[in-house]
């Protein structure tokens, strides 16, 4: 894990760099923003802040901790993957019916863990999809249904999004896009990719 973080660091970093060097140039004008930029942000921030629904955000943390780590944990299955896609949509729904205490704008802990388990179960649902979508094991998703790697279908990146910007409303959408798996430049040769053996 540490060894991928460095290498993330090293290569997105400097491709960010160049990237960012690239595109803006010395003394070029700021970027002009909506006289309106953020405001919705802020209405949502508002809205959660005076939410009186039934459901203490700890309980749907709970509920959404069990149900990842019941379906879909280190050594995942395709039945508890297909259950888990059903369970994790019912929780995304159940965001709406959170209800807070807090009022307050400072130091705010309900609201904070409120705003956190939106994120948590966003990156959960689309853990999930992807997850029980991929037929394979790759790297950390072992799956006992598909043991082996399988390049040949599988050799491709999972991008995942939800189509609306709040969880309670939104789908989870899966695209994929094609692992680039020759160097952009001379500085390195080419790899092939190989199954991982200890």
């Amino acid at each position: 894990l540490g060894a991928n973080s460095l290498l993330d660091l090293v290569v997105f970093g400097r491709q960010a760099a160049d990237t960012t060097a690239e595109l803006v140039k010395p003394n070029s004008p700021p970027v002009t923003l909506p006289a309106n930029a953020g405001q919705a942000t802020i209405a949502r921030m508002d809205k959660i802040r005076h939410s009186k629904g039934s459901i203490p955000t700890a309980d749907l943390r709970r509920e959404l901790q069990v149900t990842m780590q019941k379906y879909a944990p280190v050594y995942r299955n395709a039945d508890d993957l297909a259950k888990g896609k059903d369970v994790v949509v019912q929780i995304m729904k159940k965001y709406k019916d959170v209800g807070i205490s807090d009022r307050s704008m400072v130091w705010n802990t309900d609201l904070i863990e409120t705003l956190e388990l939106e994120n948590l179960i966003n990156q959960a649902a689309q853990e999930m999809y992807a997850a029980e979508a991929r037929k394979e094991s790759r790297g950390a998703h072992a799956h006992e249904n598909f043991p082996d790697r399988d390049d040949t279908t599988w050799m491709k990146h999972t991008l995942s999004y939800l189509d609306k910007p709040y969880v309670e409303d939104a789908k989870v959408v899966l695209k994929y896009r094609a692992v680039i798996d020759q160097p952009l430049d001379k500085e390195m040769h080419h790899v092939p990719p190989a199954k991982r053996v200890y």
